[in-house]
């Protein structure tokens, strides 16, 4: 999951909305929020939550927001044909709280997790003392919103395609070799083992078992590009699985297929460019590229929005990082989501993971 921000921020700009008289368009940090007429004026210090904030009882008592429902979960919406993403609250009396300051801890406020389908659960998850820990999770991504001058125009990146669907990754790793047990594993089993599954979910292929991948989506990944078999020592792949029922987005496809969008080799993320070398060879896709070279201004807007490029319907967003691998103190590795918006109010979407 990407981080909970909920930050005090000023007012950036006002518009009036322009299918209500009475409703305006408050722009705060990129998000565009729609709240009363004169309710707010721009430099005014407000507490922003974004999309997927869970906003706590006593304040949806206090703020009479009761019309959030029970789930009190912020979302995107469409009014009156106008987006609207995210909360604005007023910063509560006696609070002198600056500019940038996180709030969300305070508040009580909390991030929504999507839910587990009982479609993707799996049987045979080992027990947390027999997970190999060198089997490590994705990196979590932040929305560029958050943090709209990490990149720099002029920068060399790279701009992928975001595929709505669920997390697989797959590795041929090292087994955990502290304790006798662990070492007589080693001994009759050999020092590396297939470990696959999702973001939360961690399987162990052993060839010992009548089917060496699961019945599950991850299982049937594996054995459709017999990843047990290709994947090199020290490697974890990572992508996304897509099409037949997985999501509400099924990019035209009647069964299920596998997107890499990236790869670790002894803990360290390859450059995009030996990511593409790697599959290219071992015949896996990855994830469409929209664009690499030197970010010019207005882009990221540019490929968040339209049509997917596999498929007849709505893109989900891109995801944009350096050419180059790199790292940041402020949020580690250099990695950035932006969401189509549009995607975001579509009917009858579906978040299950």
């Amino acid at each position: 999951m990407s981080d909970l921000i909920v930050k005090v921020c000023n007012v950036d700009k006002i518009e009036k909305h322009p299918n209500a008289d009475r409703l305006s368009i408050v722009t705060i940090k990129g998000w565009n929020c729609i709240v009363g007429l004169n309710q707010y004026k721009e430099g005014d210090l407000v507490i922003f939550c974004p999309p997927d904030s869970i906003i706590p009882i006593d304040i949806i008592e206090k703020y009479k927001l009761e019309y959030m429902g029970k789930n009190r979960r912020v979302k995107t919406v469409k009014l009156r044909k106008a987006i609207s993403q995210g909360l604005i609250l007023d910063i509560p009396e006696g609070k002198k709280w600056a500019e940038g300051k996180d709030v969300a801890k305070e508040l009580g406020i909390t991030k929504y997790e999507p839910p587990v389908s009982t479609r993707l659960q799996v049987a045979g998850q080992p027990s947390k003392r027999k997970l190999n820990p060198s089997f490590d999770k994705y990196t979590d991504i932040n929305n560029i919103k958050h943090y709209n001058n990490l990149f720099k125009i002029g920068e060399e990146v790279v701009i992928t395609e975001k595929i709505h669907g669920t997390n697989f990754r797959a590795g041929n790793l090292k087994r955990y070799n502290k304790g006798i047990w662990n070492k007589i594993k080693c001994f009759l089993f050999g020092k590396y083992e297939f470990v696959y599954g999702s973001h939360n979910v961690q399987i162990i292929g052993h060839k010992g078992r009548n089917c060496f991948y699961g019945e599950d989506v991850y299982g049937r990944m594996g054995a459709k590009y017999k990843l047990g078999e290709i994947i090199p020592k020290d490697f974890i792949f990572y992508g996304e699985i897509h099409g037949g029922n997985i999501q509400d987005l099924n990019y035209d496809l009647k069964d299920i297929d596998l997107r890499i969008f990236d790869i670790k080799y002894k803990g360290e993320y390859l450059d995009w460019n030996v990511v593409e070398l790697v599959c290219a060879t071992m015949e896996l896709k990855t994830v469409p590229v929209l664009y690499q070279g030197i970010l010019e201004e207005g882009m990221i807007e540019q490929f968040t929005r339209g049509l997917s490029t596999i498929a007849n319907h709505i893109r989900e967003g891109c995801v944009i990082k350096p050419s180059i691998e790199d790292n940041t103190i402020v949020i580690g590795r250099k990695i950035l989501k932006s969401i189509n918006s549009e995607y975001l109010v579509r009917e009858n979407r579906t978040e299950d993971h």
